[in-house]
């Protein structure tokens, strides 16, 4: 599970990009943190990226399959867009995110188009 705690926190790191986490991208967060198959103790650490700035240098996902990588990408888009106001800063978070994740431009512009769509 600690793998799943690391994309709780990129997706931490997100919604803490541009330094406020709004009501909605913290209800989002704890959506996702609750229906997780989670310890209580991985829980309490996944709860507590919301209480204290994320800030990322390392993704931390070698070894995650491609699909993994692009749903941790999908997910990122949709959370990004959760409280209707992409700041400057969650879009550079989402250009670093995409070159940590080693998505291609064309595969990250696919998940968005699907993501815009509503897929």
């Amino acid at each position: 599970m600690e793998s799943y705690v690391q994309v709780i926190r990129l997706w931490a790191g997100l919604v803490w990009a541009d330094g406020v986490v709004t009501h909605r991208e913290a209800e989002a967060m704890r959506r996702l943190i609750d229906g997780a198959d989670l310890t209580p103790e991985e829980r309490e650490v996944s709860l507590g990226f919301l209480e204290q700035k994320v800030e990322l240098t390392d993704f931390g996902v070698n070894g995650l399959a491609p699909s993994a990588r692009e749903g941790i990408y999908r997910a990122a888009l949709k959370l990004s867009a959760i409280d209707n106001d992409m700041a400057d800063e969650e879009l550079d978070f989402l250009g670093k995110l995409r070159a940590g994740l080693g998505l291609d431009a064309e595969t990250a512009e696919r998940i968005a188009d699907a993501v815009a769509a509503g897929k």
